[in-house]
């Protein structure tokens, strides 16, 4: 009898071991209930469940994110384009070719915010059209090529956030030369037009953030970095590019204002500096697993002082939970006509939360601010916007997407404007 049970508890935990080993890459819900019932029934002690759950954590290799998967789908549409027959065939093995389509439809429920008695407006257009090239030129060396159009057909009016102006047209949205080995060298260097390393513009809906329209630096410029490996991700870097581009986009946010509008973001009528001598300092690291931190610092020459900016930014994510926020606030900016006395230090920030409810579908919600630094309030100034929205992955690299904006602007006192619009989105991309 003795034999007969040492027989059983020897078979069964033969069998726990087999399931465990088999199962996908970490602890599932099944493997914790198995360790449950074995530890209840005696076959094993809540030490030994312990020690089992420990050297299962240390032995399962790790997940394969959905990152990793698409890289790898990618890789395959690459490799069938280029095969003999294909429409690439003979491009070199070292090249990859990827894109991506977006479709979306828009309602925005008042049409004419200068009227809140105005009709809704609905919109159908192609959101974007990207094609992606990368050459591995050698262990060191990487180009990278991206074309891309924006917003095509869609409506021309301020409504729908487009003034009408070159919706169709394909531009180069990126075009690199990157530097780097991390393996035998931790500094690294990119030189061309990216968006520069000056903010995150953190999102999981389909909008973008007010701070990606005031402070994306998308232009060509040089950086040169430090990022060794296993150092807790850090990376380092100095960006050098021309112009006033954060100045010349904080300029339109928050409404028009001509010179005559002494609390407007108006420009002396001294000519731009497209001079090369604008510049980025930028750092992040991970400190522990899941936790990104980062700070960025930017400086525009101007007309009668330097202008700088101040970027923070962090994102933590733990059990299907992502947590992300960024800051950008003016330290420093040059005076406005007709007020020469008068310097206008804006500020924004914006907080998101997302939660992968199942591996295909995500829900998300953000809030972002943008505060001009106006002393009295002027219609169209912008006050806050609250997102929310959800991610379907219908397909293998094809996503559903819906969105909810409250679009909360100010106005000045007894103004017709409407302060607050609702605008729902829909979208269905596809990557490749």
């Amino acid at each position: 009898m003795k034999n007969h049970k040492l027989i059983t508890i020897a078979t069964t935990l033969c069998f726990a071991l087999f399931f465990i080993s088999s199962m996908s890459y970490a602890l599932s819900p099944e493997t914790e209930l198995l360790l449950k019932l074995l530890e209840k029934k005696g076959v094993i002690t809540t030490n030994e469940a312990d020690a089992l759950k420990q050297e299962l954590k240390i032995a399962a290799p790790k997940a394969i994110d959905k990152e990793t998967i698409k890289a790898e789908i990618k890789q395959e549409i690459t490799d069938e384009l280029k095969a003999d027959g294909g429409p690439l065939a003979g491009i070199q093995d070292n090249v990859t070719i990827s894109g991506k389509v977006e479709a979306d439809y828009q309602y925005l429920d008042h049409r004419d915010r200068d009227t809140k008695t105005s009709d809704g407006t609905s919109d159908l257009y192609v959101s974007t059209v990207e094609l992606g090239i990368e050459a591995v030129v050698n262990e060191s060396a990487t180009a990278n090529i991206i074309f891309k159009a924006e917003d095509i057909d869609k409506s021309d009016n301020t409504a729908n956030n487009n003034d009408g102006s070159d919706p169709d047209r394909v531009s180069v949205d990126e075009a690199t030369i990157t530097i780097f080995n991390q393996e035998k060298c931790p500094f690294y260097a990119v030189l061309g037009k990216r968006g520069q390393p000056f903010g995150n513009f953190f999102t999981h809906t389909i909008s973008d953030p007010i701070t990606k329209s005031a402070y994306e630096i998308a232009t060509t410029g040089v950086s040169a970095g430090y990022a060794p490996a296993d150092l807790f991700d850090l990376d380092i870097s100095f960006t050098l590019y021309k112009g006033e581009k954060v100045m010349e986009q904080i300029a339109g946010i928050g409404g028009d204002y001509d010179s005559s509008n002494d609390q407007g973001y108006v420009r002396t009528a001294v000519v731009a500096n497209n001079d090369v001598n604008s510049y980025i300092l930028c750092l992040s690291a991970k400190p522990v697993e899941g936790l990104t931190l980062g700070a960025a610092f930017d400086s525009e020459s101007g007309n009668d002082s330097r202008n700088n900016t101040l970027n923070a930014f962090a994102e933590f994510s733990i059990a299907g939970f992502t947590l992300d926020g960024e800051y950008f606030a003016a330290t420093k900016r040059e005076k406005y006509v007709p007020d020469t006395t008068r310097t206008y230090k804006e500020k924004a920030w914006v907080l998101g939360l997302a939660y992968q409810v199942i591996e295909p579908f995500e829900m998300g919600v953000r809030y972002e601010k943008f505060d001009n630094d106006h002393d009295t309030d002027t219609s169209g100034d912008f006050d806050y916007t609250l997102a929310i929205g959800a991610n379907y992955e219908l397909f293998d690299n094809v996503t559903l997407m819906g969105e909810y904006r409250k679009l909360q602007e100010k106005a000045t006192a007894d103004s017709s404007y409407e302060k607050t619009a609702n605008e729902y989105n829909l979208r269905l991309g596809i990557e490749f």
